[in-house]
C-alpha cells in the first residue's frame, strides 16, 4: 500500500539562502517600520523643558531684549526648542501693565525680564515671589524699592542698571563747555528714578558753579513748551534715564536745541543718535546682555536672584554727535577724552 504524503505542517523546510542584497533590503526594512512605531525623539535622548519668559518692555526697548535672547541662546536656550518668549509692550499704560502682569502669573512663566523703573515696580507687586524676575534699563533698583543692594537683592529680583557714575555728566560738561554757568534738566514728574538723578546732578553741578533748573513734566509737548521759554536764558540742556525722554520727550528736545543752538547734554544713547550734543550713557544691548546671562544661571543652575549681583556697565561710553556738535560750533579736546565715540 502506497505511504500516505507526510502533513504540509510536517513537511522538512529547508533554509532559503540570502544574498547579501537581500539581507540589505530586510536591514533597512525592519529599521524603517521600528523607525515609524517608536519614533526617535529629542526627549528620548535628553529631556528637553520648554521653558516659558515673560518679556515686559514697557515702551520697547529692542536693543534690550535683543542682547537678552543672545545671551539666553549663547547659555543653551533656544527660542522654538527649550524656550518660549511672551513678548509684551503696555505703551507707558500701568492698567495694560497690570494685565501683562497679571498674564504672565496666570501661564507660570519660569522668568520674567522686566524694563525700566516702573514697569519693574509693577512686575514685582503681581508676579509670585518665587519666580525670578531679572531687570533691566533701571538707574536706581535700591533707592526706588525694587532690591535691598545691588551686592543683594533680599527678593527675587537682580538685572542690571542704567545708571552712571554722575560725576562723568560734570567732567564731560566742564571739558565740552567751560564756560557754561546754567542748565535746565528734563525729567518726568512721577519716575522716581530720574528725581534721585536730577536731585544728585543738582548738588554736584551746584559745587562747580552751575546753576541748575529743575523740569518735572508730564508730556512731550511740555517738553517743547519749557525748553522754548528757556531758550536763551540757560547755557545747556539735560536729559535724564527716564521713559519720558527716551519715549519722545528727548526727540522734542532735538529739535528745540539746533533750532535754538543750545547743546544738550543727554543721558541716553538713543537721544544721542537722533542729535542730542554728547553724552554719557550705557548701552542697552550690553546691558540686555549681562541680564541675559543672569538669567541663564537663574534658569540652568537654579540659583535664586538673592544669589547674584545687580550690576552696571563699567565703564560707560561717551557719545558724541559729529553733527550736532559741527552745526554748534563746539570743540571738544579729544585728548582728554576716555572710551569716547563718535556718531555721524
Amino acid at each position: 500500500m502506497r505511504k500516505a504524503d507526510p502533513s504540509p505542517s510536517l513537511k522538512t523546510v529547508r533554509p532559503v539562502k540570502l544574498t547579501k542584497k537581500l539581507k540589505l533590503a530586510i536591514f533597512l526594512t525592519v529599521c524603517c517600520w521600528l523607525s515609524f512605531s517608536n519614533p526617535i525623539s529629542a526627549s528620548d535622548e535628553e529631556t528637553i523643558k520648554a521653558y516659558k519668559i515673560g518679556i515686559s518692555e514697557w515702551t520697547g526697548y529692542p536693543e534690550s531684549v535683543r542682547g537678552f535672547k543672545n545671551s539666553m541662546e549663547a547659555g543653551g536656550f533656544v527660542e522654538g526648542r527649550n524656550v518660549i518668549y511672551m513678548d509684551r509692550k503696555s505703551g507707558l499704560d500701568s492698567d495694560k501693565q497690570r494685565q501683562i502682569a497679571l498674564s504672565f502669573r496666570n501661564a507660570g512663566v519660569d522668568l520674567v525680564y522686566s524694563l525700566t523703573t516702573p514697569g519693574t515696580l509693577i512686575m514685582k507687586q503681581i508676579i509670585p515671589e518665587n519666580t525670578p524676575i531679572v531687570f533691566s534699563i533701571v538707574a536706581y533698583p535700591a533707592d526706588c524699592g525694587l532690591i535691598e543692594s545691588f551686592e543683594y537683592s533680599g527678593n527675587n529680583l537682580v538685572g542690571t542698571s542704567n545708571y552712571v557714575e554722575l560725576t562723568n555728566y560734570i567732567g564731560l560738561l566742564k571739558l565740552a563747555l567751560p564756560q557754561a554757568r546754567s542748565m535746565a534738566i528734563f525729567r518726568r514728574k512721577t519716575e522716581p528714578n530720574s528725581k534721585i538723578q536730577a536731585a544728585n546732578i543738582i548738588r554736584l553741578a551746584s559745587k562747580r558753579g552751575i546753576h541748575v533748573i529743575d523740569l518735572p513734566l508730564d508730556s512731550v509737548d511740555e517738553v517743547r513748551e519749557s525748553a522754548l521759554k528757556l531758550a536763551g536764558q540757560v547755557d545747556v540742556f539735560m536729559t535724564t534715564t527716564d521713559t519720558l525722554m527716551q519715549g519722545g520727550g528727548e526727540q522734542a528736545l532735538i529739535g528745540v536745541s539746533l533750532e535754538k543752538k543750545i547743546p544738550i547734554l543727554s543721558s541716553n544713547k538713543i537721544g544721542i543718535e537722533q542729535g542730542s550734543t554728547f553724552g554719557v550713557v550705557a548701552d542697552f544691548y550690553v546691558l540686555g546682555q549681562m541680564s541675559g546671562q543672569m538669567a541663564v544661571k537663574i534658569l540652568k543652575e537654579n540659583i535664586r536672584p538673592a544669589q547674584l549681583e545687580s550690576t552696571i556697565e563699567d565703564p560707560p561710553l561717551t557719545l558724541i554727535n559729529r553733527r550736532s556738535v559741527g552745526l554748534l560750533g563746539i570743540s571738544i579736546p579729544e585728548d582728554k577724552l576716555q572710551n569716547y565715540k563718535y556718531l555721524e
